[in-house]
């Protein structure tokens, strides 16, 4: 009888809001392209101003996402911000780009 055992990858969640010039140059399809290619969960939006993106992977998979997010960005796009924080994990099952909200 043979038994096999899985590791389980560990999984974090990173919360990043960029800044500046973000909306209308095609960041919100350009990150799901991105988030899809690499395999991570999550989700995209705009704020007032500014793009937020919440990613959920294993820490390679995040850490290839954000350096092809610095890479990739749309060539429009001027980024004068950034805010990066790990927060706990949402437990996603899919990467999406959700409605713009207003903060009042």
């Amino acid at each position: 009888m043979t038994v096999t055992h899985t590791l389980a990858i560990p999984t974090e969640r990173l919360r990043i809001v960029l800044g500046g010039a973000v909306q209308g140059v095609g960041f919100r399809p350009t990150v799901y392209r991105l988030a899809e290619t690499l395999h991570v969960k999550g989700w995209v939006r705009y704020s007032d101003t500014d793009v937020e993106i919440e990613v959920e992977g294993s820490t390679e998979q995040i850490s290839d996402f954000l350096n092809a997010l610095k890479r990739k960005r749309p060539p429009a796009a001027v980024v004068t911000t950034e805010e990066v924080s790990w927060i706990a994990t949402a437990g996603a099952k899919w990467f999406e780009i959700l409605p713009s909200v207003e903060i009042a």
